[in-house]
């Protein structure tokens, strides 16, 4: 694990998708409940039992969650967003967040469960005392070190250098749901973006989500 702030740890792990090493990134928060999970990874619950008390992993959307099964089994609540119920029969879930609902994680988060972009459904998180936005495959930040092939790939699909979105953002989500749910996040008081793939933004991050957006128009 390596620490990014005292309440939020990182970890990573290589993670092929289409043939591309994009790399995944596993997010620990510390809250006053418990310990938060964020992306769950290959690695064993216990491995997080030092930062405290296990309580809650989030499967942030419909593609992260390939390894949600043992820390669920662990005994942690296992938070789902919309759809993920019928696409992971063999889980059990404890509960679905959806717009509107209350969440369980108490007043440092910040929740909002995406409908803009239905091959996601992506759940986005601010940790408040932190100030850092926590996102899945909302936007990218692929380093000058990743792959040349990811790096070719990616700026084809204009998702490189820098924080950015791909065209499969562009071309698949609702622009006006898109731009209503963006300028919600983007009113959210944070400035690092913990992101899956890249390289974690550790300052500036509310201006590279808007000019990551810029093509949904000003936010």
């Amino acid at each position: 694990m390596r620490q990014i702030t005292p309440d939020v740890h990182v970890t990573e792990a290589p993670q092929r998708f289409m043939g591309l090493e994009v790399g995944t990134r596993m997010t620990v928060l510390s809250l006053k409940g418990g310990l938060l999970v964020h992306s769950p990874i290959a690695i064993d619950p216990a491995a997080i039992a030092h930062l405290g008390e296990p309580r809650w992993v989030i499967a942030p959307n419909l593609l992260h969650h390939l390894y949600v099964g043992p820390w669920a089994e662990s005994g942690m609540e296992a938070w789902a967003p919309d759809g993920l119920q019928e696409k992971r029969e063999d889980l059990s879930f404890t509960g679905v967040l959806r717009q509107g609902d209350p969440h369980p994680f108490g007043d440092e988060i910040e929740v909002l469960p995406t409908r803009s972009f239905s091959l996601t459904n992506e759940l986005v998180l601010l940790h408040k005392p932190s100030k850092t936005l926590l996102v899945s495959d909302l936007v990218y930040n692929f380093p000058s070190s990743a792959p040349w092939t990811t790096r070719v790939a990616m700026r084809c699909m204009c998702g490189y250098p820098g924080c950015s979105t791909s065209l499969l953002e562009r071309f698949g989500m609702n622009h006006k749901i898109a731009k209503e749910e963006l300028s919600v996040i983007a009113g959210w008081d944070f400035d690092r973006i913990i992101m899956a793939h890249g390289e974690v933004l550790e300052h500036g991050g509310n201006k590279a989500l808007r000019d990551a957006f810029a093509w949904l128009g000003a936010l």
